[in-house]
């Protein structure tokens, strides 16, 4: 697995593990798949303006829990309420795929 992010305390992929079996392949892609969906969702409501001090820091330390704060400073909805929502957006449509196959 990749560097743990700040966010991924929201990713919890339990309830598809159920789906997945043993298979750490499709976890795998799943959670990157639910990291790049929450990190889409942030940046959306992140102005633009502060995009690129944001990846910067990201990319410096991806796990730091200071991220909160400084989000929570430039976006005036609730990022972890926002991010929630679209995980759960994503694991309905994962769920989805995995019964159609």
């Amino acid at each position: 697995m990749t560097k743990q992010t700040f966010y991924d305390s929201l990713l919890d992929i339990r309830d598809l593990e159920k789906h997945l079996g043993h298979d750490e392949e499709q976890a795998f892609v799943i959670k990157k798949t639910l990291r790049n969906h929450a990190m889409v969702a942030i940046l959306h409501v992140l102005p633009k303006e502060k995009h690129e001090v944001f990846l910067q820091e990201f990319d410096k330390q991806p796990g730091g829990q200071h991220h909160w704060q400084w989000l929570r400073e430039h976006i005036k909805e609730d990022v972890e309420k926002i991010i929630k929502k679209e995980v759960a957006k994503v694991k309905k449509e994962i769920l989805s795929d995995i019964h159609k196959s």
